[in-house]
């Protein structure tokens, strides 16, 4: 029988329209559509007026099809995701709302500007020619010119001799490139301006920015943004656009505006109003215009700020010029330590009494060892570390595992080679940090003057409040660029800030070298840079003043640095060449120099977290220098690392694994944040499954009614409803899970278990953070004004008392271009670890199970639910069993724990405390294998080797240690 095909076009449910028959058959016939109405039912975006009558969405961004205002470079050419309309027509789902063309062409037309100078700016050259001089300082590398217009190969040991430079100052082009057409979707449109001052030497005026408060788009102050006015008919449209367009021949100039570009500066970032406040230069023309009373429309741009890349691309070459005299063969050395990266408790080092050779070549120039360290940069370990700490630390509350970290940076006994902290969600990297830069300041001898670097404002800022009670404001400086806001800045953090005539500024000269702690952003560390206060300028300014002075005076036979150290903290957020910059201030000078002390660099960072932010979804530069350096063979291979053997617990140092390369990393463990429930996870997935929870006040929601199954702080709503689009804004947004979002928040604080402050919702989607805190203002919500929401990454580095998650998307088609896109949490592990480890006490995740089985890291978390009956939303459906599927480790333990009467909270899963009692097998089995092998007979300060030896000599017994402590302390190195 043959399958009839069903008509194309029907009449739909309760249509008046007169239903068409055949006259023959009497069957319905299917009323033609023309391809054009088909097109138009199916584009999510209006269609192209042609009508007089077409009125203009208001603060929509522009489409851009078939037009490039610079040349692409490969990998900037954006495809945007399609669906198919089944007739032989594919639709750009992704495609920007769409705005009338006589609007649009405005922005691509040259006109009079009228430039606005920069608010604060600081004179280098007065500067420098003032403190230091010119003429002792040497040339700079300037960068290529032109850039590079391709790059064939990657980033690898045997190019970077020549390559280093083309290869970031490529991908820097190229994101820059993406930049500028994402800055192009955040135009405005007809919008209105508001004047708030206005007098001869210039005006103010202000206006809202849609999506100003999720960075989108990024300003700054003192940027620019360009402004073009402007002019309508008495029937409200663009004055002769119409007529221009179809022939513009009989124009001398365009009408519709005045042809005049305002490059307006950014005065101030009103970010939770989404506003930006801005002045503009005066002139007749702008006076005139400004003050007509029939309010004022204009086209708004963001171009991309130069010097937001400037200081990348001036460092570039500065690097390059030190890795042309890279030894690009030393990566094929051997590390000297027999089996070195296999060495386990099951396969100990076969050679260990054999010589051993762990020195690179000695000429190494000392950026190559910090870019690209290979194990012979490493120090060897030939004894066991110690149970306890001789040094003192300024902060009492210390954990193990961050003593031994700060004790091995201090103690500088690793090599020459970054020492990097890999910290975990709330395991207190940046407290560790801090000790770090008190120790080196005040306790270690060799160091004089320290860098302390952040990603961002707020976290250097951190770094001054958590710091600022051991230094005095001539030991301690916190620098800002010129055009930073007061407002911007702590009340705390103000004394420590140089500021000249209402701004910041670059402190004297003498006063910048008797400060002893520099804090400041990566960014803003190209302030030093282009005053010439780096290592290398210091010292030949120093050393080539002598020489005029003194011609023949012998050289001296070491050289001190100004700098001694740099710490970058969360520099898995930074690009590569944005933490060059700070690198380049503490690089010593290149050549045959004999250094009384070789800088030290630390960085601290989670690579499982969001990384750096850029434009170019698909672009390398995505990937920080903090990640890249823990993914090489001396990090990752190491016995010692994170998960290495495949084992979930930490690996232990033992005799036989000796000789062995000092690690020069270290392993944070313990989080003192999330319940374990909520940490159970990400720390399986993401951190094999070592995460100790050591939180305080996690059982808080313990009572609250709305958990599920064993009433565990984790709640999976599994929901139908389905996403749609923001036809006018773009994005995505699901209605049905904003609502149930709402709900919870409100049910929450209705209990008074938790204040509104306490409570996040988070979407990756930004349409769907619109769509939220437009309901959460809702009367039948509660108004709740308090209740943070935001995308998911500006979550990071945060923590909230509960995490509501809506994942919104529900069409599977869409997912895949989701990732290309780096859109969403499904299949982006990163942006997943991100928002689950918010939590502290709270954990509620929306979403669709079908979508959220694509993903296997979705599934882990959905497995869990499942197991332990925390889902909501279904009825009746039988939990699944899938084989292979193991309890995580944390899991295990609340299980144990609702077992055990005798454990009453969650403070018994502090599994590797000093004071607790083990509690596993797996633990006191290691434990019996340690005394086997005759644990804990050396120094903790391994740089004191000589010092223990003698001790030894002497037959001079350690302090005794119980051997569940010496374990404990010996669990990572």
């Amino acid at each position: 029988m043959q399958r009839q095909t069903p008509p194309l076009f029907a009449r739909q449910p309760k249509s008046k329209a007169v239903l068409i028959v055949h006259p023959e058959s009497g069957e319905p016939c299917p009323t033609p559509v023309s391809q054009k109405e088909q097109s138009a039912r199916i584009l999510p975006v209006a269609p192209h007026p042609t009508t007089k009558d077409a009125q203009l969405p208001l603060n929509t961004p522009p489409a851009f099809a078939n037009r490039q205002e610079f040349p692409p470079l490969p990998g900037t050419h954006r495809k945007s995701p399609v669906e198919s309309s089944g007739q032989g027509h594919d639709f750009d789902i992704y495609a920007r709302p769409f705005v009338p063309e006589a609007f649009s062409i405005l922005n691509q037309l040259d006109g009079h500007e009228v430039n606005t100078p920069g608010i604060k700016q600081i004179d280098f050259g007065a500067y420098v020619g003032r403190c230091i001089g010119w003429d002792f300082l040497p040339l700079i590398p300037r960068p290529i010119v032109p850039p590079p217009m391709n790059v064939f190969c990657g980033l690898g040991d045997n190019t970077i001799n020549t390559g280093y430079e083309s290869y970031f100052r490529y991908h820097l082009e190229a994101e820059i490139q993406s930049q500028k057409l994402e800055n192009e979707s955040y135009s405005l449109f007809g919008h209105d301006v508001t004047t708030l001052t206005h007098d001869t030497s210039g005006t103010t005026c202000s206006f809202l920015v849609p999506g100003l408060r999720e960075n989108s788009p990024y300003v700054e102050e003192d940027d620019i943004i360009q402004l073009r006015e402007l002019i309508y008919d008495h029937a409200g449209r663009l004055l002769g656009m119409e007529l221009w367009m179809a022939q513009p021949i009989l124009f001398n100039r365009t009408p519709g505006w005045t042809g005049i570009i305002y490059n307006a500066r950014v005065l101030a970032v009103r970010r939770k109003e989404s506003r930006l406040v801005v002045k503009i230069d005066g002139s007749p023309d702008m006076r005139y215009s400004f003050s007509r009373p029939d309010g004022l429309k204009f086209n708004v741009q963001f171009p991309v700020p130069s010097n937001r890349y400037l200081p990348m691309k001036h460092v570039l070459p500065i690097i390059q010029e030190a890795l042309r005299h890279a030894d690009i063969t030393r990566h094929q050395l051997t590390s000297g330590v027999p089996n070195q990266s296999q060495a386990s408790p099951s396969n100990p080092s076969s050679n260990s009494g054999e010589p051993l050779n762990l020195g690179g070549p000695p000429n190494t120039p000392w950026l190559q060892s910090m870019l690209f360290p290979i194990e012979a940069d490493c120090d060897v370990q030939t004894m066991l570390n110690r149970g306890s700490f001789k040094r003192v630390f300024f902060d009492q509350q210390l954990n193990w595992e961050q003593m031994k970290a700060i004790g091995s940076i201090c103690s500088h006994n690793y090599g020459t080679l970054p020492f990097l902290v890999s910290g975990p969600p709330g395991t207190g990297k940046t407290k560790t940090l801090v000790e770090v830069a008190l120790q080196l300041v005040k306790s270690v001898d060799g160091v004089s003057h320290v860098l302390f670097c952040a990603p961002s404002d707020p976290a250097a800022d951190m770094i001054v409040q958590r710091i600022s009670s051991h230094f005095n404001s001539t030991e301690l400086l916190r620098l800002n660029r010129p055009s930073r806001t007061f407002a911007e800045v702590p009340g705390a953090v103000l004394p420590f800030c140089c500021i000249t005539q209402d701004k910041f500024d670059l402190p004297k000269f003498e006063q910048l070298m008797s400060c002893k702690l520099v804090v400041t952003t990566c960014r803003d560390a190209s302030l030093l840079l282009h005053s010439r206060v780096t290592n290398v300028d210091l010292f030949a300014a120093e050393y080539r003043l002598r020489t005029v002075i003194n011609p023949y005076a012998a050289p001296p036979s070491q050289v001190e640095l100004h700098w001694t150290a740099l710490i970058i903290d969360e520099a898995a957020q930074a690009m590569e060449p944005e933490a060059l910059i700070p690198l380049s201030i503490v690089a010593p000078p290149i050549g045959p120099v004999k250094l009384a002390f070789k800088p030290l660099f630390i960085m601290a960072g989670d690579e499982h977290q969001l990384g750096p932010r850029t434009s170019l979804p698909s672009s390398p530069l995505k990937t920080s220098l903090f990640a890249r350096l823990f993914a090489r063979p001396v990090y990752a291979d190491h016995p010692l690392a994170r998960g290495k053997t495949g084992e979930r617990a930490p690996q232990v140092l033992n005799k036989s694994m000796l000789p062995i390369a000092r690690p020069a990393f270290a392993n944070l463990i313990r989080n003192y944040r999330s319940h374990p429930a909520i940490l159970a996870v990400p720390s399986s997935l993401f951190y094999f499954d070592t995460l100790e929870p050591d939180a305080d006040d996690t059982d808080r929601l313990t009572s609250w009614s709305e958990w599920r199954g064993r009433k565990w702080p984790v709640l999976l709503h599994i929901s139908d409803s389905e996403d749609d689009m923001d036809l006018n804004n773009g994005g995505w947004y699901n209605v049905g899970e904003a609502q149930l979002a709402c709900a919870y928040a409100a049910r929450l604080v209705q209990s008074g278990l938790v204040a509104q402050k306490e409570v996040c919702i988070m979407s990756p989607f930004k349409a769907q953070v619109a769509c939220l805190r437009r309901a959460i203002r809702e009367a039948r919500f509660g108004s709740l004004w308090d209740v943070d929401i935001g995308p998911t990454e500006a979550f990071q580095g945060l923590e909230r008392g509960v995490v509501i998650i809506c994942t919104t998307r529900s069409k599977p088609r869409f997912v895949g271009s989701d990732q290309k896109a780096n859109w969403g949490l499904i299949g982006m592990p990163n942006a997943m670890n991100v928002a689950l480890t918010r939590a502290k006490f709270g954990l509620i995740v929306i979403g669709r199970r079908e979508i959220l089985l694509l993903d296997p890291n979705w599934r882990a978390f959905l497995d869990f639910c499942d197991r332990n009956g925390l889902v909501a939303g279904e009825v009746d459906r039988l939990v699944q069993d899938r084989d292979n599927i193991e309890p995580t480790r944390l899991e295990k333990v609340l299980l144990a724990q609702e077992q055990d009467s005798t454990v009453s909270n969650s403070r018994a899963l502090k599994v590797v405390s000093q004071e607790d009692e083990m509690w596993t097998s797996g633990v006191q089995a290691a434990l019996d294998a340690e005394s086997v092998n005759g644990y804990g007979e050396s120094d903790l300060e391994g740089s004191d080797q000589e010092e223990h030896d003698d001790k030894e000599q002497e037959g001079e017994e350690g302090e005794q240690i119980p051997l569940s402590q010496r374990f404990l302390q010996s669990n990572l190195f």
